[in-house]
């Protein structure tokens, strides 16, 4: 329970406020909900706004607030039951925060060591987002670093705590003592790496000189955030695209083109001819898919979350590095930076977090090389918009919106309203559709002239674009809609004008809007400059996991071990701890608890972090039964647990309407479960990558997963054909009115164009090589 929700809980309640020592005070204060979601009327104001005022704290007095705010803190209802289910016992509960509070009101934690020992600067660096939880948070983990002191015991007995509650406090805070996190990967501690950072704006070439370094290695690994750069890298250093370092590039021949225009990485000089000579071995991981070129590759190319920390390299390449920072994601960054064992790790990205990288690193030995790019063409603002008037789209535009029905109505508006055609770029279009979008774009002579996309444009995909259009600037995220973030836009922004794309064009892109109200925060975005990083995100591990497990009570719940970690853990302060987003973690952790009783810590981590379907009860059906099968039997026979699904049902109708050419048939239930039944197979896919002696069907998944895509994309393309168009004032007015309502638009289409046949490497080992 967060202090955000006991505060407008007391708020909507009532009550005198005299007889409730959990004042209203703590709202004036520190602010109160200003956009709430109230899961009963499922209203959600449309308006995108901060959920919380951040305090204004003066970060050269933050004891004053530390010391003022302690009491009120010390009171909330929530508090006491959190502490009791981290093992104090309920009788101890108060005279140990009434011996907390007497310490800080004191000033006895407000000292220069203090400062330090306490991390005292989070209240002004890790208040964004939800202020009042962090806040919350800060306090719990200064509490339990301070009364987990030797100093502080005699302290503890004379109020009233007995031996055994302090060894639990001591216990808790040592579980989760993270002050130098580079410790955790002792095998990288033992040498010392050289670390290069490319870093610049959008369109600088800061990849290049990495990607050559890799191409010369004799082993080494590409990391990336998106399952596309990892295949594009997989693709172009078997095909020897990619010139090694220390090799001069051959002039172009001149019946060739030289550069590739295609590629979806931020360089300057991939080729588009592969040169055999160049080729170099190498296979792919990621979360949905693995291509074994052969069994003992020097290289891997893969996602982020795939890197192992264990095998040593000669080189490793950390793409979008800024991605340290993200709040859902970036964990896997830090622990990429910090646990890779290879003697040369490249770390291409922005600006911005070259400070967070100099902290990371400061006491691991590392040299660290800052090599900076400046843009290779001008940006410029087109301050006059479209005012939603789609017959302004020119050739060479790219209209950025944030739904696939969004993208899917403006295709059919534009190719309605004019003559040009339009390719689409979206996040789960597979990485061969998206490619062949972006090449169809690319291809002055294809006769798609125009793209649209959401925002996978802005990571990514290298692609001609002279103008860049937001159709908005803030997109929905969870439950309300937010604004873009000055990251975001830049990024998105910058994919205007590529250097070298557009023949003997002038350089240079522009950028503008549907809408004038936009353009003050494009404005703001592209001008700014860079705002360096303020803390690099760390997520709890199997380690971490156990621990706390031995630390807390007996048979604790799997939520309240993870909330003992979040709560009490010891961090430096360019570190935050991964947010948990609660809406799905509850529910998946008493998912966890009912169905994996007894089962190995790592088992239970591996399945938090698995992609399971907690709120689609048709997908969750199939995964139960996964679960069962792996628990009773530590095998999962993929068909024994389809075979008598209704959604294998709902897949062969589609596939009998499609080999009778008969679209008028399908209809958005069939497609509901084909939705769900892709769920339950990518994470049997994503299984099959980490335990692939118990989810052993790989060739079966894989060839289900294909026919799924397949059936999904026939049936979607069947619904759009047979949708009547809309006007398309009519359409953004009737999307306006569905915001105002709170609704989640349903993503309507997972593709839009047939599936392209992927490369199929020379070989393939089977799935328990894997």
């Amino acid at each position: 329970m967060t202090l955000a929700s006991l505060s407008f809980r007391r708020h909507r309640s009532g009550g005198n406020s005299k007889k409730n020592k959990y004042s209203p005070r703590y709202e004036a204060r520190w602010g109160k909900p200003v956009d709430t979601y109230n899961p009963r009327s499922k209203f959600v104001k449309p308006e995108p706004r901060s959920y919380y005022d951040i305090p204004n704290i003066d970060p050269n007095n933050i004891p004053a607030f530390f010391e003022e705010q302690v009491k009120e803190w010390s009171l909330h209802r929530g508090l006491p039951p959190r502490l009791q289910s981290f093992g104090i016992p309920q009788d101890e509960v108060e005279p140990l925060l009434k011996a907390f509070v007497r310490a800080v009101t004191a000033g006895e934690l407000s000292t220069p060591e203090g400062h330090h020992e306490y991390v005292l600067g989070r209240f002004v660096q890790h208040l964004d987002g939800d202020p009042v939880h962090a806040i919350d948070v800060i306090y719990n983990t200064i509490l339990f670093t301070w009364a987990s002191k030797p100093a502080q015991v005699e302290l503890l007995r004379s109020v009233g705590l007995s031996p055994d509650t302090i060894s639990k406090i001591q216990a808790v805070a040592e579980a989760g003592d993270r002050w130098f996190p580079a410790d955790d990967f002792p095998e990288t501690r033992k040498r010392v790496r050289k670390v290069i950072m490319h870093v610049g704006p959008t369109n600088s070439g800061k990849t290049y000189n990495a990607l050559r370094a890799l191409a010369a290695a004799e082993t080494g690994v590409y990391a990336g955030p998106l399952r596309l750069l990892a295949h594009e890298i997989w693709e172009r250093l078997n095909l020897g695209q990619i010139v090694p370092a220390g090799i001069e590039e051959e002039p172009p021949k001149a019946t060739t083109v030289d550069t590739d225009t295609d590629t979806a990485l931020d360089v300057a000089g991939v080729k588009r001819q592969g040169n055999p000579k160049y080729a170099r071995v190498c296979n792919m991981k990621t979360g949905e898919e693995m291509r074994i070129v052969d069994d003992f590759a020097p290289l891997l190319s893969c996602t982020v979350e795939m890197l192992s920390l264990y095998r040593a390299l000669d080189v490793a390449v950390i793409d979008e590095i800024q991605m340290i920072a993200d709040p859902e994601r970036g964990s896997a960054w830090t622990s990429a930076v910090l646990g890779v064992c290879a003697k040369e790790v490249h770390l291409c990205g922005e600006e911005t977090a070259v400070p967070i990288i100099e902290a990371l690193l400061k006491d691991t030995g590392d040299e660290l090389v800052i090599n900076r790019y400046e843009r290779l063409s001008p940006l410029h603002l087109q301050e006059e918009t479209l005012n939603g008037d789609l017959s302004q789209v020119k050739k060479g535009d790219c209209i950025v919106t944030f739904s696939r029905s969004s993208i899917f109505k403006l295709k059919r508006e534009i190719e309605r309203r004019s003559p040009l055609r339009c390719a689409v770029v979206y996040g789960r279009l597979p990485p061969e559709i998206r490619s062949e979008q972006a090449a169809l774009f690319n291809d002055p002579d294809s006769g798609y002239d125009v793209l649209i996309g959401s925002d996978a444009v802005g990571m990514g995909l290298n692609l001609k674009i002279r103008r860049v259009i937001f159709e908005s600037t803030s997109k929905f995220q969870g439950s309300r809609e937010a604004p873009l973030s000055i990251s975001q836009t830049k990024q998105i922004a910058g994919r205007a004008g590529r250097y070298g794309l557009h023949g003997n064009d002038p350089p240079g892109g522009y950028v503008t809007a549907f809408s004038p109200k936009d353009i003050p925060h494009i404005e703001k975005a592209i001008n700014m400059p860079p705002q360096p990083l303020k803390s690099a995100r760390i997520g709890i591990n199997t380690r971490y996991f156990q621990a706390f497990a031995l630390a807390l009570p007996p048979n604790s719940p799997t939520k309240t071990i993870l909330d003992a970690y979040y709560y009490t853990s010891r961090i430096p302060i360019h570190l935050r701890q991964q947010m948990m987003n609660n809406q799905v973690l509850e529910p998946l952790c008493k998912f966890v608890d009912d169905r994996l009783n007894n089962m190995p810590s790592n088992d239970v981590m591996l399945f938090l972090n698995a992609p399971i379907a907690i709120r689609d009860t048709k997908a969750l059906e199939i995964t139960q039964k996964f679960l069962r099968a792996y628990q009773d039997d530590m095998t999962v026979d993929l068909w024994k647990c389809l075979d008598d699904s209704p959604l294998i049902a709902d897949l062969k109708v589609v596939e009998e309407l499609q080999a009778e050419a008969n679209p008028r048939g399908v209809n958005t239930a069939m497609l509901e479960g084909l939705e769900s039944l892709h769920k339950a197979v990518v994470l049997y896919v994503w299984m099959c990558f980490r335990r692939p002696v118990s989810w052993f069907c790989f060739e079966e998944v894989r060839e289900l997963k294909q026919r799924v895509e397949k059936a999904l994309d026939w049936g979607l393309q069947a619904v759009t054909r047979s949708q009547p168009g809309k006007d398309w004032k009519e359409y953004t007015e009737e999307r306006r009115k569905g915001m105002e309502r709170g609704v989640v638009y349903r993503h309507a289409f997972l593709k839009s164009m047939p599936t392209a046949q992927p490369i199929d490497p020379p070989k393939r080992v089977s799935p328990g090589l894997h």
